[in-house]
């Protein structure tokens, strides 16, 4: 039995990395693994609950974040007593340098370092333990070629990509007519955007976007999935629009919304490979994201990127085109091929995930 501890370095909360570990993990033939997930930072109920039906065993640990030293002793200290083999650490930046340590003093002999962004915030503490970092990890993987070469520069990374459920995200008519009826859509052009408010996600920008949607089509709305510190800020700034922005708070069908969806919008000022443009792309979803997202999330040509430099009414203009011209039926089919062909079906990927843990 192979002994594996998973840390999430932002917690367990809804956002792009705990949506990675959980989909591996569902995904996953867990026979002679026993698998633990640390819960640190914070972590929501219903997320370590379904994680424990997986069959995985939750860790509570000390804040990463506001008792770090502590966070280290106790990682450390649950890797030894329980004769971990295997530490998955994801995150963003060299501070993956304390899981690394923290296996390294506990006796873990394969530590898995794994790159989920393009940048960081913490810059200052990522500068301070590149060094370190370089020296602990034995296994680099990444979520894309991008944040592979943030995180690891020249040193050889494997990417094991975002991958998804395609069946779970195909586009079905009877559940869009559904979920457009309860918001009495009618007619409506519906735009979406999935995501943590965060500065990274660039709400404000996005918020502009709709404005001038609304003055090319006053039948209109917004859906705006997720949840996170700036939310309330999004909120006051409209008022004045709010009978169309729907704040649908964090949800677990969100595959049913993209049903109900037209369009879909990610003008974030950075990311790794984001997961979502390749749940939208699956159900058929014509996409325009920022230029500061690495095209290789581009699949299919329901995607296209724009410059946060343009004005937003450049953006509303060419949004409220590619959904003109979409045929949604059509383009759903056709990316289920070109999905599995490179790479992004959850369960090829979960075998080659299975395999590193047991090599």
């Amino acid at each position: 039995m192979r002994k594996i501890v998973i840390v999430s370095t932002v917690g367990l909360i809804y956002d792009g990395i705990t949506s990675v570990i959980s989909s591996y993990l569902e995904a996953m033939d867990k026979t002679d693994l026993e698998i633990y997930v640390v819960s640190t930072i914070k972590a929501e109920p219903n997320i370590e609950e379904k994680i424990e039906k997986l069959g995985c065993k939750i860790v509570h640990l000390p804040s990463r974040k506001n008792n770090t030293i502590k966070y280290f002793i106790s990682l450390q200290t649950f890797i030894h007593r329980n004769g971990i083999e295997v530490i998955h650490a994801h995150g963003n930046s060299a501070t993956l340098a304390i899981e690394m340590l923290a296996g390294l003093l506990g006796g873990c002999k394969k530590r898995i370092a794994h790159s989920h962004n393009t940048k960081c915030e913490q810059v200052k503490a990522d500068k301070l333990l590149r060094p370190l970092f370089d020296l602990l990890y034995t296994d680099a993987l990444a979520c894309g070629d991008a944040a592979g070469k943030w995180l690891f520069c020249k040193r050889p990374f494997t990417i094991l990509k975002n991958g998804r459920d395609v069946n779970k995200y195909i586009f079905a008519l009877e559940n869009r007519n559904e979920i457009r009826s309860r918001y009495s859509l009618k007619d409506t052009v519906a735009i979406g955007h999935v995501g943590g408010f965060f500065e990274q996600k660039n709400h404000v920008f996005l918020i502009e976007v709709f404005r001038e949607i609304l003055n090319i089509n006053s039948n209109a709305k917004l859906f705006l999935i997720g949840d996170g510190p700036s939310k309330s800020k999004i909120e006051s700034s409209v008022k004045d629009i709010k009978e169309d922005v729907i704040f649908t708070g964090v949800v677990d069908n969100v595959n049913d919304y993209l049903q109900a969806l037209d369009g879909m919008l990610l003008p974030s000022l950075f990311e790794g490979l984001p997961l979502v443009t390749i749940e939208w792309q699956i159900n058929g979803l014509p996409s325009l994201l920022s230029d500061k997202i690495t095209n290789e999330c581009k699949l299919t040509e329901t995607v296209k990127f724009e410059s946060l430099a343009r004005e937003p009414k450049v953006w509303a203009e060419e949004i409220l085109n590619m959904i003109d011209s979409n045929n949604r039926e059509k383009n759903s089919l056709d990316s289920i091929k070109v999905i599995k062909e490179k790479g992004f079906d959850i369960r090829d990927n979960a075998k080659i995930l299975r395999d590193i843990y047991l090599s």
